[in-house]
């Protein structure tokens, strides 16, 4: 298997680092695992887990979540979440991988009780992610009880471990480095230059020619790109006009009657 040059690249002591200053932490609450997420809207990712073993599964070996962006399925103010939950209300093509995410951390590493506190700005989104060994079935009354240790340690992390951040961002994950195991996600089509179509389509709307032939509605186009289902609306009509289309339907049965179903079923 070709490995992600991210990946190859990490330092081990990031992770050995953050082990380090996560470990009073742990021993005084119970919990056995942090990650730190900085995401970014092109689909990079720094991080800086408490775990390299953990860390090279989800981004080396599995790569489920490898390409993904979640931060606009959060609301304006919803800053704490029960990932296990959170998840159910992702996209269809998203749910599947973070279940098959949160199940491998609990069943290789157990690390169970998934805990995030999110912090978006304009340049990126931050995960504070907290677990807790599967036998403690009070990690939810603690999470709960508890948002402002978990609120300090956060700041804290940030502050203690910045020169870690800074070099986990040197090593970025990108997502078009090895497709995740899912080959159909919607994530990884749109890493795939559009056949036959350059000439005529814009970049997005190549992008969005990618996402409409995997059955995709206008908002989770949205959603995947980052723009507003309106625009993709109107990246659909001009679509339409170009390809000599006047319904969506038709324009998709145009698309794949030019063999890009073939060339998405053997990618």
């Amino acid at each position: 298997m070709q490995l992600d040059i991210a990946m190859k690249k990490t330092p081990e002591f990031i992770f050995s680092s953050a082990r380090n200053l996560c470990q009073p932490f742990f021993n005084e609450t119970g919990l056995n695992s942090f990650s730190y997420s900085r995401l970014f809207m092109d689909g990079t990712r720094s991080e800086v887990w408490s775990d390299a073993g953990a860390f090279e599964h989800t981004f080396h070996k599995a790569r489920y979540i490898v390409g993904a962006y979640t931060p606009q399925y959060f609301e304006q103010r919803e800053r704490y979440s029960i990932l296990d939950r959170k998840v159910e209300t992702y996209p269809a093509h998203l749910r599947t991988r973070y279940r098959q995410q949160l199940a491998d951390q609990r069943d290789y590493f157990d690390y169970d009780h998934c805990f995030a506190i999110l912090n978006q700005n304009h340049a990126f989104s931050e995960y504070f992610i907290f677990y807790a060994p599967r036998s403690n079935v009070m990690a939810l009354n603690f999470y709960l009880n508890n948002f402002d240790r978990l609120e300090n340690f956060s700041s804290y992390f940030l502050q203690a471990a910045a020169g870690l951040i800074e070099q986990a961002d040197q090593y970025r994950i990108h997502r078009a480095v090895n497709p995740p195991p899912v080959a159909t996600s919607i994530e990884a089509l749109v890493q795939r230059p559009f056949p036959g179509e350059k000439t005529m389509f814009t970049p997005r709307e190549d992008d969005v020619a990618r996402l409409l032939v995997t059955g995709a509605t206008a908002k989770e186009i949205g959603n995947t790109l980052g723009i507003s289902h309106r625009t993709v609306e109107s990246h659909l009509e001009h679509m339409k006009q170009k390809l000599g289309c006047t319904k969506k339907s038709m324009l998709v049965k145009e698309l794949l009657a030019k063999q890009h179903a073939h060339y998405l079923m053997h990618q």
